[in-house]
């Protein structure tokens, strides 16, 4: 599956720590290789895609800015 990364999620400003399952981390691995980006990125490009795909059904929170 071929992945969109956008520009916006560049220099990102808030800092969180998070765990991985094995099999995730493997994952996202895979694709900061397979994409040549960061595993940031990756993560960043992979929640912003489920919040879409979340408010595109209706079920999800929404965004002031539409």
């Amino acid at each position: 599956m071929a992945m969109h990364f956008d520009k916006e999620l560049i220099s990102p400003n808030i800092s969180r720590t998070i765990r991985f399952t094995p099999i995730l981390y493997e994952w996202l691995e895979e694709i900061k290789e397979r994409e040549g980006i960061s595993f940031n990125h990756a993560v960043l490009q992979c929640i912003k895609n489920c919040m879409e795909e979340d408010r595109q059904d209706g079920t999800g929170p929404t965004d002031s800015r539409g």
